[in-house]
């Protein structure tokens, strides 16, 4: 290959290389579905498939045509094997004539809004930020939100489309904003997390946290009568899960498997108090660079920077709420591109702001491979566990090690 031709290739943003990749991938995902057939292509990947296809999507669609004849959606296994776990806006959705028939056409438009959105997150960047990109999209943690056409594809569309229109200083694109987010809290609660963008301290993101913040109160009264039977019908377990319990059922999983009687540590105070010590040691680790002059991890006011409060903080609040199925994992694609920034720009902090910054990053890429299982089970594993509470300890620490330094205004110390 010649050096004009290498040259060229250096010149490819990482928006078309990641849209290359996503075509050549669904290619080669068709292809092998038609050949082999389609669970032991998704196996293949490292997700647990589901029948029928676009499961999750089928269940949702179900539940709302059982609502509509009168039958309570809450019911355990009233629709369907599932249990329904969303918010009773989802059984709109009957209003419009849908039905189980409508899934597969309606996965796929919900699975191309996401993907765009990430092509538009990642797009402006080195060719190979592209392909660590689509490194990240293809990891089975992701791809389990695609097989099973999981809503929160379409909540991640709304925060990374939110995060993309935010300007601190234009009114409209900050209406535009919390109008995204507010239609995300009113689908799946938990986009309420994105309030961690007030991390960037300042009178504009303390009002942006306010009002996002009233609006989740406002509909959390609407529909209380209804939380208490969603919190009911989600699962809790270790299985494909991350959160603070998940761990902790996990060792039961394994005792038993030894033949040995549970502990029950999950039932009990050990996980929240697990919790609390490493927010604890986070905050201390946010005091210290801070009292030190250190400005490590400083994320900028940019679309990637608040890209990266949106994703940090919704890993976090998630993951304090106990078990959650990994394919909300793909919140994390939110914090890569400031993660990819921070690698490309010049370290003016030597080599600890350097360490830390791969360090997260290699965190984060931790996370989505390993919480996948390459055979398709669902065998508990201990090592993705211990990444899950690793990437949470940093992302909590940069969250408040930003939150110091704005707040204070203190400049920081220059190496000499």
């Amino acid at each position: 290959m010649s050096a004009q031709s290498i040259t060229h290739l250096r010149r490819i943003g990482s928006g078309s290389v990641l849209m290359l990749g996503l075509i050549v991938g669904l290619i080669v995902l068709f292809c092998c579905g038609w050949l082999v057939g389609w669970n032991p292509t998704w196996r293949t990947l490292g997700v647990t498939p589901l029948e029928p296809h676009f499961f999750d999507m089928h269940v949702t669609l179900d539940y709302a045509t059982c609502a509509a004849k009168g039958i309570d959606p809450y019911i355990p296994h009233a629709c369907n094997l599932a249990n329904f776990n969303l918010p009773p806006i989802w059984l709109w959705v009957s209003y419009l004539g849908l039905n189980g028939t409508d899934a597969p056409w309606l996965s796929v438009a919900m699975i191309a809004i996401a993907l765009g959105v990430m092509v538009f997150l990642f797009k402006g960047r080195r060719g190979g930020d592209g392909l660590l990109a689509l490194f990240a999209i293809l990891s089975p943690s992701v791809m389990m939100g695609f097989e099973r056409a999981n809503p929160d594809l379409l909540i991640f569309a709304m925060a990374g489309g939110a995060a993309l229109v935010y300007r601190q200083r234009k009114i409209g694109a900050v209406l535009a904003t919390i109008t995204l987010l507010s239609a995300g809290i009113v689908l799946k609660l938990f986009p309420m997390f994105c309030v961690a963008l007030a991390a960037r301290y300042n009178r504009r993101t303390l009002c942006f946290a306010a009002v996002i913040t009233a609006i989740f109160l406002v509909y959390v009264l609407l529909i209380w009568k209804y939380l208490f039977l969603i919190r009911s019908n989600v699962p809790t377990t270790f299985m494909l899960s991350y959160g603070y319990k998940a761990l902790f059922l996990g060792i039961d999983h394994l005792r038993a498997e030894a033949g040995l009687s549970p502990m029950g540590l999950a039932e009990t105070w050990v996980p929240a108090l697990t919790s609390i010590f490493v927010v604890i040691f986070s905050a201390a680790l946010a005091v210290s660079n801070f009292r030190n002059g250190r400005m490590t991890c400083t994320v900028p006011d940019t679309a990637a920077g608040t890209a990266f409060f949106f994703g940090g903080g919704i890993y976090c609040g998630t993951f304090l709420l106990g078990t959650n199925f990994i394919y909300r994992l793909t919140f994390l694609l939110l914090c890569l591109p400031q993660l990819q920034e921070w690698q490309n720009q010049k370290d003016l902090d030597g080599a600890r702001g350097t360490v830390v910054e791969r360090g997260l990053l290699i965190a984060l890429f931790a996370v989505l491979w390993l919480n996948g299982n390459s055979n398709g089970h669902t065998t508990f594993l201990l090592l993705p566990q211990l990444a899950d509470w690793l990437l949470f300890f940093g992302l909590a620490a940069v969250l408040l090690s930003n939150l110091l330094n704005t707040l204070c205004a203190r400049p920081p110390r220059r190496p000499r």
